[in-house]
């Protein structure tokens, strides 16, 4: 078995598998139960641009007259420039050593600056790469060492995303600093065999950088593409050299390009046709990509395996946010206050009306939103400052659902909830258990963010939240279209009916039989070798028979 880059595998709970990153998204980061919201670290340090201006993610230099620069090439034009500048180790898990880099830019040819260096020295010889603007370095291998002395193997690639011909201006992106090593693979020692020429392990496939504005799109999905050669990379070695029964993986690709640039897709949300036409290319570059990681997959594993390809949602263009707050307190549910700020350099000292700033008085509280669609009731005896009696809380389940149905937005004059359920009816949409709020809702898809919130059939201008699902191998039907509904939970029911493996005790899905070309292959089976064993005992009894005994 060989569970590979899928969200909450990790720490490994398997005996004798393979199990490759699964502490968050991609290998070698890491969400944790103390992190709040979608915070996240990486195994040294996320990605950071070099420039002289002022951006997100960046370290500022200016350049000056080059000194002490060894071994340089002689340019035909201006004089060499040069500047240092340290690291900056943000994002990550460990306590890094400062480190200081050097750059060197040089025209060339005397046409103005045209090329730059990056160095851990002042001698040419030792650089890491020369490029020029628009050009990605190859890929770079360096060790870091760490505060507590430990060395770490790291890679990474950079591309010179603007140079002016005076140097004036100048931006040099340094992907994030993937860690080689054996924190994120279980059985230890495994990541040493891991072999990439090109690819990069890049924490989020470049959607930060992206998001931030300090990328562009094109160069956004430079970067998904060498993650996607780095999966593909250590996969197909996987498969080819570790022999396994069932191998399931995950990549986030499609889930972050939708966060990124769903909106500019979308004609309702996009009025520009031309940045229209851009996302809608650059999203035939991120698929085209995904498809050549899952070709060369498909070509490592065996010419008899069975393929599962499964998305777990679609997504819709942004809408207008909806705050449940501004549902929940005119109806007396909910009660905020502002708060004094802890020290005078957060706010001056003087009360600040921010979102951030506002704290929930709980002794006034009935109710209180939690992540994208429930709602929890303050009860009394399960929450620390409950105060809600229990014989109340079917009445406050009430109130919580005739608000959220009530409120309308007051732009639009639209109702952003489309459902709301208590959590005994949330059942029908399989919500239960402990941590399922007591009312869940779900918004209207012209409202909330690209999913989450939405429900999962939901459709919104070329928008769509349901999921895809391709099957392929021995015993399923050739270019069947599944007409009946399927659930996530159905997929490993069916694997294990068509491998004839012993269901798990907790599985909650169905055999999903129509995608085979004999649904009742196991039965017929069973009645093959029930006919067999009739045939071999009526046999065996002639055998038995005396000589004088009539046939």
């Amino acid at each position: 078995m060989i569970v590979f880059n899928y969200p909450c595998s990790w720490p490994p709970r398997v005996k004798n598998g393979i199990v490759v990153g699964g502490a968050g998204l991609t290998p070698n980061e890491w969400r944790t139960a103390d992190m709040l919201g979608l915070n996240s670290l990486v195994g040294l340090c996320i990605e950071q641009v070099i420039t002289t201006s002022f951006q997100p993610l960046s370290r500022r230099i200016e350049f000056e007259e080059a000194e002490g620069w060894e071994n340089t090439p002689e340019s035909e034009g201006e004089e060499d420039l040069a500047a240092e500048f340290r690291l900056r180790f943000s994002g990550g898990k460990d306590r890094v050593e400062p480190t200081t880099w050097y750059l060197l830019v040089q025209d060339s040819a005397g046409d103005g600056y045209d090329r730059v260096t990056l160095s851990p020295t002042r001698d040419f010889k030792d650089a890491f790469f020369t490029i020029s603007k628009g050009e990605w370095s190859k890929k770079i291998y360096l060790d870091i060492k760490l505060v507590s002395g430990e060395v770490k193997r790291v890679h990474l690639r950079a591309k010179l995303l603007e140079l002016s011909d005076d140097a004036e201006e100048f931006s040099l992106y340094l992907s994030a600093l993937g860690a080689d090593n054996d924190e994120y693979t279980y059985p230890p020692g495994l990541s040493k065999e891991f072999k990439s020429d090109e690819g990069l392990m890049a924490y989020n496939g470049g959607y930060v950088a992206y998001s931030a504005g300090v990328i562009d799109l094109d160069t956004y999905m430079e970067i998904n593409h060498f993650q996607n050669i780095w999966l593909a990379d250590v996969v197909c070695y996987l498969l080819e050299n570790k022999p396994c029964d069932l191998f399931t993986m995950h990549a986030h690709a499609p889930d972050w390009f939708n966060h990124a640039a769903i909106t500019d897709m979308d004609p309702l949300t996009q009025p520009d046709e031309q940045k229209r036409e851009k996302a809608w290319n650059a999203e035939r570059k991120m698929y085209q990509s995904l498809d050549e990681m899952i070709g060369r997959i498909v070509e490592a594993a065996d010419k008899d395996a069975m393929i599962m390809l499964v998305s777990d949602h679609g997504a819709v263009a942004d809408g207008p946010p909806f705050n449940p707050y501004l549902a929940l307190e005119p109806a007396g549910l909910v009660v905020r206050e502002e708060k004094k700020a802890e020290s005078k350099g957060e706010t001056d000292g003087r009360l600040v009306p921010d979102y951030f700033l506002q704290v929930v008085n709980w002794e006034k509280t009935k109710a209180y939103p939690q992540r994208e669609c429930y709602i929890y009731i303050n009860l009394k005896g399960r929450d620390p400052d409950g105060i809600v009696e229990p014989e109340e809380y079917e009445a406050v389940q009430q109130q919580i659902i005739d608000a959220l149905l009530s409120y309308k937005d007051p732009e639009s004059g639209k109702r952003p909830v489309a459902l709301a359920l208590s959590k005994k009816d949330a059942r029908i949409i399989g919500l239960y258990g402990d941590r399922v709020g007591d009312v869940v809702y779900a918004l209207n898809p012209f409202f909330g963010a690209q999913h989450g919130q939405q429900l999962p059939a939901s459709e919104y201008g070329i928008g769509d939240q349901r999921s895809i699902m391709v099957m392929y191998g021995p015993g399923f039907k050739k270019g069947y279209r599944l007409k009946r509904n399927m659930w996530l939970t159905d997929v490993v029911p069916t694997i294990c009916h068509a491998l004839n493996w012993p269901m798990p005790e907790d599985v909650e899905g169905a055999i999903v039989y129509q995608v085979f070309e004999d649904p009742n292959f196991q039965l017929n089976e069973i009645s093959k070798l029930r006919d067999g064993l009739a045939e071999m005992e009526k046999a065996l009894a002639q055998q038995d028979r005396e000589p004088t005994e009539t046939p």
